[in-house]
């Protein structure tokens, strides 16, 4: 069925982007023909996610050094100018086995929500540690934090607090697939209540360092 609809969404997003380019700047058509590529993207986009939360997908784990893949998730991202960085690498032994490509999804999920959480004056900070047989990714923002009414569905699929438009709500239930088929944990903390000190949330991703052969093709929903 995704298929089927993506196929016509693909038209429609051609022929639009046709329309932008035939008509003049500044008019009424250029600006309604932006409406509709713009929508028949984002469009594509909850289709993708979910397909992405669908289906069943293999988990290919090798020996990955999760400093690269900090780094390698901070280039994916655009990060605003007003919002300062900081990466505390692990130094021991930053080696776990998993899949990188998927790890470096669920980092950029995390990221992206906690960019979009802080206005001016923002810090991110991301935390690298290895323990004997565990790696723990901790990703802290100063945001507006999320509510205590909210915690308990923040990975729950298609809630999201923001506005109509501007987000699908599958990110973190995503993010939270991952994390389970590498037989890891995720949690968040997070404050939204200025009275009771500094607001902002942490997620904290915690994954075995040695493979469990036995997961390495869980489904998404478990």
């Amino acid at each position: 069925i995704a298929h089927e609809i993506n196929n016509p969404l693909g038209v429609i997003l051609m022929y639009a982007h046709l329309m932008q380019d035939a008509c003049q700047e500044g008019t009424r058509a250029k600006e309604d023909a932006s409406v509709i590529a713009s929508q028949a993207d984002r469009c594509k986009k909850i289709v993708a996610g979910l397909l992405n939360f669908a289906r069943e997908n293999k988990v290919l784990k090798v020996p990955t050094d999760m400093n690269t893949l900090v780094n390698d998730s901070l280039k994916l991202v655009q990060i605003p100018y007003d919002v300062k960085v900081a990466v505390v690498k692990c130094e021991n032994n930053p080696v776990a086995e998993v899949d990188g490509d998927q790890v470096i999804q669920v980092l950029t999920n995390i990221i992206s929500n906690a960019l979009a959480a802080m206005e001016s004056d923002g810090m991110l900070e991301i935390t690298v540690l290895g323990s004997e047989d565990k790696v723990k990714i901790a990703v802290k923002d100063n945001g507006k934090g999320i509510p205590k009414e909210n915690m308990n569905r923040v990975f729950e699929p298609f809630f999201t607090t923001k506005q109509l438009g501007k987000g699908t709500g599958l990110g973190l239930a995503v993010t939270y697939g991952i994390v389970k088929m590498h037989s890891g944990d995720i949690k968040a903390e997070s404050n939204a209540d200025p009275t009771q000190g500094p607001t902002g949330t942490t997620f904290t991703v915690t994954l075995p360092r040695h493979a469990n052969k036995d997961s390495s093709s869980n489904h998404f929903i478990s």
